[in-house]
């Protein structure tokens, strides 16, 4: 099933997102920009957390990059940088909702249902994530994460789960294809799950994750290789 956020119609096609620090937004040019479709802002990884700051960062993202944003503000169990309370965390998503075109929150949190709502008032959807750094939990953990997901109200929902070998990978793989209608985004996370990023996308999984700078997550892709690779096998769709 096809998910908007801002003007792209993710299920489609596959859609190319570029993870990104403040320091990313500065620094990118425009020959990595037109390979991305979808930009992450992790505020996570900001110098500075406070809401004018954090503001500002979206804003000149939008003006500069003139691509659809997703906000997050990534839990550190869940392998985010920056250690706060759920009330700071919220409070920022208060800033970031207005000036973003998707939230992505994790079901575990506390405040997950708190921030999909905030996002539903202002008319976005929500990006219901579950991140396991260890590993690859068998399908009933899987299915009570996208069953909690869709009773909160979740838009789509986005599992990306610790590969520790290539068994893995094909579990992932194999329930992406069984739950493409879903509204899924699936990765394998590791260096042996690196190919998940490229294979996913191209069997339901609705968005892909590169990066700019440095990777921001284990087995990240650089965008341009990332969106080359996409490019290369969607054309013979």
């Amino acid at each position: 099933m096809d998910a908007m956020i801002g003007d792209i119609k993710a299920g489609t096609r596959p859609v190319v997102a570029c993870a990104m620090s403040d320091r990313d937004v500065e620094r990118i040019g425009r020959a990595q920009v037109r390979h991305i479709d979808l930009v992450e802002l992790r505020v996570d990884l900001f110098r500075r957390l406070s809401p004018d700051y954090v503001a500002g960062v979206f804003t000149g993202a939008k003006r500069r990059l003139s691509r659809p944003i997703l906000g997050t503000v990534r839990l550190p169990h869940e392998g985010g940088r920056a250690a706060m309370d759920e009330e700071t965390r919220y409070a920022l998503f208060e800033t970031i909702v207005l000036l973003a075109d998707a939230v992505d929150i994790e079901i575990r949190s506390r405040i997950f249902p708190d921030v999909v709502a905030l996002a539903h008032r202002y008319g976005k959807p929500a990006i219901a994530s579950y991140h396991d750094l260890e590993k690859t939990p068998a399908d009933d953990m899987l299915l009570k994460m996208v069953s909690k997901a869709r009773r909160g109200s979740a838009d789509i929902i986005k599992l990306a789960l610790m590969a520790n070998g290539i068994d893995d990978v094909v579990h992932l793989l194999r329930f992406t294809m069984d739950h493409r209608k879903d509204r899924l985004i699936t990765v394998s996370l590791g260096r042996v799950g690196m190919v998940s990023r490229v294979v996913n996308p191209l069997f339901g999984s609705l968005v892909t994750y590169g990066y700019v700078g440095r990777p921001k997550a284990d087995g990240q892709m650089r965008v341009d290789r990332l969106a080359e690779q996409i490019r290369m096998y969607w054309s013979g769709r």
